[in-house]
C-alpha cells in the first residue's frame, strides 16, 4: 500500500467522518491517480461500499464505463470547495441516483439520473462538498431523503 494511502486511511480514522469526509480534499492535489480507495458509509440502515473519487481523473471519469453496480455499492466523489460542481451521464451504462452531501454529511437534494439523456447536467446544490452515486431508486428504497444525516462507518 502506498505511503499517501496509509496516511489517508489513518487520518480518516482519526478525523471521522465529521469533518465527514474531509481528509480526502488532501489527495485532490494528486498529479498521477491514486491506488482506489473504498469506505463503508452508512445511510439510514444501509451500509453502502463505495468507491472514492479523490483525484481529478476519478472526479471526471466518475462511474462511466460500470455496466453494473451491486445493490449496496456506489462512489462517493470528494469535491472542490469552490465552483459549479455538475455531474453529466457520459459513458455511464447503468441509470444513477445521486445524494449530493454537505461538509456535516447532511443531504441537500436527491435526483435520479438517466442514461437515455446523457448529455444532461445535473448541477450540485450551493454547499455541496460530497456526492455519493447509486443506483437508481436506491435512496428512495431505503426512505432516504433531503435532510438525513450519512456517515462514515466505525
Amino acid at each position: 500500500m502506498k505511503t499517501s494511502t496509509k496516511l489517508f486511511l489513518l487520518a480518516l480514522a482519526i478525523h471521522g467522518i465529521g469533518g465527514i469526509f474531509g481528509i480526502y480534499s488532501v489527495l485532490l492535489a494528486e498529479s498521477a491517480p491514486p491506488d482506489p480507495v473504498s469506505v463503508q458509509i452508512i445511510a439510514g440502515a444501509k451500509v453502502i461500499q463505495a468507491k472514492v473519487a479523490r483525484a481529478n481523473a476519478e472526479l471526471q471519469t466518475g462511474l462511466s464505463g460500470i455496466s453494473r453496480l451491486g445493490e449496496d455499492e456506489g462512489m462517493l466523489f470528494v469535491l472542490p470547495k469552490k465552483g459549479k460542481i455538475k455531474f453529466h451521464m457520459g459513458g455511464v451504462k447503468v441509470s444513477l441516483s445521486i445524494a449530493y452531501i454537505d461538509w456535516r454529511g447532511k443531504i441537500l437534494k436527491i435526483e435520479d439520473m438517466d442514461t437515455k439523456t446523457p448529455g444532461r447536467i445535473y448541477e450540485a446544490p450551493d454547499k455541496t462538498r460530497y456526492a455519493i452515486e447509486m443506483n437508481r431508486g436506491w435512496f428512495g428504497r431505503y426512505g432516504l431523503k433531503k435532510g438525513d444525516q450519512i456517515r462514515r462507518k466505525t
